[in-house]
């Protein structure tokens, strides 16, 4: 899963954030991690090897909590209103309910109320985004091709980044 998809994700649950006095303690148990699987020692010394799957899901969200991010755990089948996709979105919901309408993304009703799946809200902003960096590319190349960096000039003082 897209790192900027989880944090998109965030929005929609309350986000946990590591505090500060964490931060060295969640630093080093990234650096156990990354040397391989773990286990889990209780109080009384039983031991239990971690399954892979739980492994992967801790190792993500330790990386991602030591280098600064909230995390949140959102259920693969969690819903949300057209509101909130919306708001996930950046549109307004009168846009977004078009979008359904145009069939852009599954919806189901809740009495009279549509409700989308997070995953689907979060898939489409996911391709809009690869769609709009392809878009970009494309304009990018066509203006190299074109010869219009050659053409561009600094302002007096001005640099290149």
């Amino acid at each position: 899963m897209c790192y900027s998809l989880i944090m998109m994700a965030a929005t929609a649950q309350r986000p946990i954030t590591l505090p500060q006095t964490e931060r060295k303690q969640v630093q080093d148990l990234e650096a156990m991690l990354s040397r391989g699987r773990a286990a889990l020692v209780s109080s009384t010394g039983e031991r239990i090897e971690l399954p892979h799957t739980v492994y992967e899901i801790l190792r993500r969200v330790v990386t991602l909590m030591a280098h600064g991010h909230a995390i949140t755990l959102v259920p693969d089948n969690q819903a949300v209103t057209t509101q909130r996709a919306a708001d996930l979105l950046g549109m307004s919901r009168p846009f977004f309910v078009k979008l359904l309408e145009t069939g852009a993304m599954a919806y189901h009703r809740v009495g009279n109320q549509r409700r989308v799946y997070l995953r689907d809200v979060l898939a489409y902003a996911q391709k809009r985004d690869e769609e709009r960096h392809a878009a970009l590319d494309r304009l990018s190349l066509a203006a190299v091709a074109a010869g219009l960096y050659d053409r561009n000039t600094f302002p007096e003082g001005g640099r290149d980044e």
